[in-house]
């Protein structure tokens, strides 16, 4: 009876041990410090999929009009993610509605098979920079949409943001 009491205390334990793990590593994921200027702003994606025609936009907020930028688009996804790149449109919309579109192939792991980025467990999130030096007028809105051939429907991409921080 000693034993089982003991065994059950060390298994609730070990659970609790993981789900404050868990909820560190979400944390940090979601809203780690990117300093005092800098934004962050996530969307997350439906449990069935982003399907090809689903776009995401976003409205970049800026701490200083003055100031020039660098945007970075980052991904989360989980390890049952089926490919090793994600390849997305990404429109830059200006103050005046003209548009820059990019074609970006997103690397998400090595040759290897090896996740690239930051994670834990199995969420791992990768960023690129989308556009560098620009003022809050030359990005008002970006939207953004997954165009892999041969896939209508791209599954256990979680959340899909951008990163605006100050340029250097």
């Amino acid at each position: 009876m000693m034993t089982l009491k003991i065994r059950t205390k060390i298994l609730s334990t070990h659970i609790f041990a993981v789900f404050a793990v868990m909820i560190c590593a979400l944390s940090c994921l979601n809203g780690c410090s990117f300093g005092q200027d800098s934004m962050a702003q996530f969307k997350t994606l439906p449990d069935d999929g982003w399907r090809k025609n689903m776009s995401i936009k976003f409205a970049p907020e800026y701490a200083d009009s003055s100031l020039k930028y660098d945007i970075a688009l980052a991904i989360r996804h989980n390890n049952d993610y089926q490919y090793s790149n994600l390849s997305l449109t990404v429109d830059l919309v200006d103050s005046v509605k003209n548009v820059t579109r990019n074609n970006i192939d997103f690397e998400l792991s090595d040759g290897y098979g090896n996740w690239l980025g930051s994670g834990f467990g199995a969420l791992y999130q990768s960023s690129v920079i989308i556009a560098q030096d620009v003022s809050p007028s030359q990005v008002r809105s970006i939207v953004v949409w997954q165009s892999m051939n041969n896939c209508d429907i791209v599954k256990n991409v979680m959340d899909i943001g951008v990163i605006v921080t100050p340029s250097k």
